[in-house]
């Protein structure tokens, strides 16, 4: 009985520490409220509306004029006002919140018995690439950046690579199987080793781009909050429903006639191959500002030759570059031999 207690107690011990590294799938908008003197405003109040959802989150400011919104879902735009009894409402809109990002949003309320033609808000916007709050090297992919730029296997290694030293997933320098990969704060890793990332072995990914809202490539971070990984931290966050019905339905196909097979003088022989991945996505409001739902499929249906390689013999000259060393007629005398002895079929060695 007392091993069960000390095995509990350190189990207990343990847990609270494990939590530390959790990976990032939220924000923080932070800030400090004065006067048209420079002096800090106690008790002001501080709201932020995520203006496609109508998620609102709100505090007020503490002795010293600031202020903090932690845990805040990424994506906008947001609108932040600041009210205080006396003073004209300050405003910030069109602030777009990124995956781990402390933005500042500083505000100097005037007073409301000057008379005043134009209110003209005062606040700081803080930079995306220099500042304080950042912690470590990192890249951070939003869900336009995803919409726009070009992607030719609609994997997450055609948007990582936007990370300067990036070589597919291999970043920094670092082999990607010491990466970790989390999907909403949860492990999303190839336990196994095979591939980079999940489904890499089928030729398909583990979440389709059309579900992903964000993704922040963490290079070299020194966050306490940050761990399980001695190459990188690829942190994603998925979409949510908004206000409005939003869809999307595609498919991309690939055949034999969709890419070429000559490089100067060299051929490579053409094989049959099929492939084909459609999907669709949609997302709305199931309560006006507070219950939504997301829906995401994708399906990947292809057909391929185990390899491209074509056994040697008279007719291929090495120089092809697709041309094995065993030979056709070595092949075929040994395909022959297992039918005859051991009536087993090993099926055709090449297409």
């Amino acid at each position: 009985m007392n091993i069960k207690k000390r095995a509990l107690i350190l189990l207990l011990l343990i847990c609270p520490a494990l939590t530390i590294l959790a990976q990032e799938t939220t924000s923080e908008i932070q800030g400090i409220v004065t006067d048209d003197g420079g002096n800090p405003l106690v008790g002001a109040t501080v709201v932020a509306i995520h203006t496609p959802s109508g998620t609102k989150y709100s505090t007020t400011t503490r002795k010293d004029g600031r202020y903090n919104l932690p845990n805040v879902r990424i994506g906008g735009p947001y609108l932040i006002t600041t009210t205080f009894v006396g003073y004209k409402d300050g405003k910030e809109d069109n602030v777009t919140l990124l995956l781990g990002q402390e933005y500042k949003a500083d505000f100097k309320l005037e007073t409301s018995s000057k008379q005043l033609t134009e209110v003209v808000v005062a606040a700081s916007r803080q930079n995306k690439i220099f500042n304080s709050s950042r912690t470590g090297s990192q890249e951070i992919i939003n869900r336009t950046q995803i919409e726009r730029l070009p992607t030719i296997n609609r994997a997450l290694q055609d948007f990582t690579k936007l990370e300067p030293t990036a070589n597919g997933l291999n970043i920094g320098g670092r082999s990607n199987q010491y990466n970790n990969m989390t999907v909403d704060g949860a492990n999303f890793n190839n336990s196994f080793g095979l591939s980079s990332v999940l489904g890499g072995q089928t030729g398909s990914q583990p979440i389709s781009l059309d579900a992903i809202e964000q993704i922040q490539v963490n290079v070299s971070p020194y966050d306490v909050t940050q761990g399980g990984f001695s190459g990188t931290g690829i942190n994603t966050v998925t979409r949510t429903g908004t206000n409005q019905f939003r869809g999307t339905v595609y498919t991309y196909i690939k055949g034999p006639g969709t890419q070429g097979y000559n490089v100067e003088n060299a051929s490579v022989p053409q094989q049959q191959f099929n492939f084909n991945l459609r999907g669709a996505a949609i997302g709305g409001p199931i309560i006006q500002n507070k219950l939504f739902f997301f829906v995401s499929g994708e399906q990947v249906r292809q057909t391929a030759p185990a390899t491209s390689i074509i056994a040697s013999d008279a007719t291929h000259a090495p120089a092809a570059g697709a041309v094995s060393i065993a030979n056709a007629d070595t092949l075929t005398a040994l395909a022959n031999f297992l039918k005859s002895k051991y009536n087993y079929d090993p099926g055709a060695f090449q297409g």
